[in-house]
């Protein structure tokens, strides 16, 4: 994914909003908060492997726990907690417009 290390949620979510697909983010935006548990799997293992929570020395693993209040947070849930915090994101913006070029049809 990507070379830079997040130290934060808010840099992981900018990464993660910048190097993920279109259809990607769009697949994230439409689930429901509840849904993001399907995301666990391949995304949250993304997350947890490429942006090293599971290494002893993460900062972005320490904000998690920093802002979760939970000194003992799981790595599992510190990857849910940048997914929610993804989707909350992709929640900001307007849905996608349909352009049509009269032109061409």
């Amino acid at each position: 994914m990507t070379e830079n290390i997040p130290t934060t949620i808010t840099e992981a979510v900018n990464i993660l909003l910048s190097e993920l697909t279109i259809e990607d983010k769009n697949r994230i935006k439409e689930s429901s908060e509840d849904g993001l548990i399907n995301f666990h799997i391949g995304l949250g293992m993304t997350i947890r492997n490429i942006f090293g929570l599971w290494k002893k020395d993460s900062k972005l693993f320490e904000d998690c726990k920093k802002s979760s209040g939970d000194p003992s947070l799981h790595v599992d849930d510190a990857s849910a907690m940048i997914i929610r915090s993804l989707w909350e994101r992709l929640q900001e913006f307007p849905p996608p417009k349909v352009v049509r070029d009269d032109k061409h049809y």
